[in-house]
């Protein structure tokens, strides 16, 4: 899920602004675990017929085939290390969405590289679908926790400005609405991600993290074998005023990740946006159209450097 971003320069300060709490000067963010803000099968069918005379015979029970993929669930949650220098005004954001409609045969998920590779037009395409209502409002549950979600427009259904402590980690929500339910596991995030320095939260420090030329590599903890990881650097002229281009490189939740130095090629103190997101696809059962949901769990800490 790739959100678009531009830069803008006030004064003698330079701030990215992306579509899609302070702390101490010169403190890193916290990527652990934030801290809380204040204040979702088939009916079998059975059919048992008469035999003549006395001999009363039953049919094996049939469940009529699951087919298709019905919707797409995203779980989305996105820590910024420096809102001042995004042009955002809070560090957290946690969001819901449900897109649903009639069973399709295509992946909402293709667009997504093979692991190892990077591409500098990353396009995230959607397939072709007929969308359908399952009510005014769903509600996704676990043991702890419940928010609900808003149909928007036709087959989609949104929850914004979600508390990360209705947020569980590695924990199993059940959507339900009005026409069937489904199960998502949700991710957790990171313990550290190196270099430390690109987690910087004021702006007087931002942007200090190098990202060289040669390759930039970035490590992070802990891993998981069931995630992938997608980095991607936007690059953006040293005053914050033009965006010089970017890329986007996938591979395994393995603890490390290579930039190659080829799409690296910019100016010495151009400005980086650097966006790391640990994304999970899954194909779930749903009773909705009897068919499958895809599910996407996606957690993201976007940080700051520049080209050295």
């Amino acid at each position: 899920m790739l959100l678009s971003l531009l830069l803008w320069a006030c004064d003698s300060d330079v701030s990215i602004i992306k579509r899609i709490e302070e702390e101490e000067t010169g403190q890193a963010l916290g990527i652990g675990e934030p801290a809380e803000p204040a204040a979702i099968v088939g009916q079998p069918v059975s059919e048992v017929e008469s035999q003549p005379s006395s001999e009363v015979g039953s049919e094996p029970a049939y469940e009529q085939q699951r087919s298709g993929v019905t919707g797409l669930s995203t779980m989305y949650l996105r820590q910024i290390a420096c809102p001042a220098c995004m042009g955002e005004t809070q560090e957290l954001t946690v969001e819901y969405e449900l897109q649903v409609h009639q069973p399709i045969s295509d992946s909402w998920n293709s667009w997504m590289l093979a692991d190892g590779e990077c591409t500098q037009y990353l396009y995230q395409g959607v397939p072709s679908t007929q969308p359908i209502q399952v009510g005014q409002v769903i509600q996704i549950t676990n043991q702890n926790h419940q928010f609900d979600a808003y149909q928007s427009a036709a087959g989609l259904y949104i929850s914004q400005n979600i508390w990360e402590s209705q947020l569980q980690r590695n924990a199993e929500y059940n959507v339900q609405t009005s026409q069937g339910s489904f199960q998502f596991t949700t991710v957790e995030g990171f313990d550290y991600i190196e270099p430390y320095t690109m987690l910087w939260v004021d702006p007087s420090y931002a942007f200090e993290a190098a990202v060289r030329r040669s390759g930039f590599t970035i490590t992070w903890a802990p891993v998981r074998q069931t995630s992938r990881m997608m980095i991607t650097l936007g690059i953006y002229s040293g005053d914050g005023a033009y965006l010089l281009g970017q890329v986007s490189c996938f591979g395994a939740d393995n603890g490390a990740m290579l930039i190659p130095s080829q799409y690296l090629n910019y100016p010495t103190w151009s400005l980086v946006a650097i966006h790391i997101e640990r994304f999970e696809t899954d194909v779930v059962e749903t009773s909705i159209n009897n068919s499958y949901m895809e599910t996407l769990q996606i957690w993201e800490v976007v940080g700051t450097g520049h080209i050295e």
